[in-house]
């Protein structure tokens, strides 16, 4: 192990950030029983209470489990535990309008470009059944109802990435995602989305990425404009 010699300056910080390191670059591998508090100490030169906290700062983010008489491992982590670390700062503060529109510019047109090569014809039709639950909602002038198939379809697009990062960070968002949809469809009405969502379809159908996502970035462009002007 490549531990280095700790300073006696914020020392419980400096022995965390590297025991932290050594699991980043794989050094402590998922499932790996990690030395004891002693054999730490004495690698360290620190004493056994600095390596506790910095032990109990490691478990506090899910990186290591402690098991009661034989020590402490590396936590077999998936990609949902890690991204799950990333809901409460979702909910420090609540998003402005633009921070979404910025964040749903960012996936839905990364989405759309990945997913229309691949996207079959099952995928596809689900989508234009979307568009015409939402066209039906516009026809009852029923904006909770419109606004929920709206969010759906564009999950689906999400989902057909196939991207499970880009699945989950979506997944986080959700019901600020929701409550901004309703937003956006009181203030412009049904019938940018239901062009807008024809024109998306009709791209993917033509297997035309480029264009799919020229036409995601318009439509939450559009959005963006109507709140900020």
């Amino acid at each position: 192990m490549n531990i280095q010699p700790i300073q006696k300056i914020n020392v419980v910080e400096q022995v965390f950030d590297q025991m932290q390191q050594l699991l980043i670059e794989g050094t402590w591998r998922s499932g790996d029983k990690l030395p004891s508090e002693n054999e730490l100490s004495a690698t360290f030169g620190v004493s056994r209470m600095t390596i506790r906290q910095a032990m109990q700062k490691l478990k506090a983010l899910g990186l290591i489990e402690t098991r009661t008489g034989s020590g402490s491992y590396v936590r077999e982590l998936n990609l949902e535990d890690s991204l799950n670390e990333l809901i409460p700062l979702m909910y420090i503060g609540k998003p402005s309008q633009v921070h979404v529109f910025q964040f749903r510019e960012m996936i839905e047109s990364a989405s759309v470009r990945i997913a229309t090569p691949i996207a079959d014809a099952k995928s596809l039709k689900h989508l234009e059944d979307l568009l015409d639950k939402m066209k039906k909602a516009a026809s009852e002038d029923n904006g909770k109802s419109f606004s929920h198939y709206d969010l759906k379809f564009h999950m689906v697009i999400v989902k057909l990435s196939g991207n499970p990062m880009i699945i989950k960070a979506y997944d986080i968002l959700l019901n600020v995602l929701k409550e901004s949809m309703y937003s956006v469809i009181e203030k412009m009405g049904y019938k940018p989305a239901l062009d807008y969502h024809r024109k998306i379809i009709s791209a993917m159908k033509k297997r035309n990425e480029a264009l799919a996502e020229q036409i995601m970035r318009e439509h939450i462009g559009q959005n963006y404009k109507y709140f900020s002007d």
